[in-house]
């Protein structure tokens, strides 16, 4: 499509071009998704304070794309830290902190988890930037029907 020509009808929507636009997507959903993967890797605690904070703040007036990535965002930290969290006591609680082979189970458990929640992040964080919407597998909440069917 030239600069003279108009989109046909059924075309497309407008495909960023992300050589030229830096980050085409809502900077709310973008900073959600930033949020998400501070608290895992560099500020945790804070990160997902930050989250929290921003979910009140911003939940009355984002448009339903950033909606979806607040809400993502902040349900799966609620469940993965309870997750990484409880199962991660249950190992040394059932295995007793004693054993080695309790260390050995959780400490592999809480790095494939942990790793697992970050790679997820990160595939949110791309997903943002393109100003798409994004679910977390089985720890996020379902899309929204007009989510849905976007691409």
């Amino acid at each position: 499509m030239t600069a003279n020509t108009s989109p046909k009808p059924g075309a497309p929507a407008h495909e960023p071009n992300l050589l030229k636009e830096v980050m085409p997507g809502p900077r709310l959903a973008i900073l959600a998704e930033s949020l998400f993967l501070a608290n895992l890797m560099i500020i945790p605690g804070l990160g997902f304070a930050l989250l929290v904070a921003l979910w009140f703040t911003k939940r009355g007036v984002a448009t339903p794309l950033e909606l979806n990535h607040l809400e993502q965002t902040v349900v799966t930290s609620l469940w993965g830290g309870a997750i990484l969290v409880g199962v991660s006591a249950a190992i040394f609680v059932m295995g007793g902190f004693g054993n080695p082979v309790s260390w050995v189970v959780g400490i592999i458990y809480f790095t494939c988890f942990h790793a697992s929640l970050i790679l997820l992040g990160v595939l949110g964080l791309n997903r943002a930037i393109l100003g798409k919407p994004w679910r977390f597998p089985i720890l996020g909440p379902a899309l929204s029907e007009a989510l849905r069917s976007r691409p």
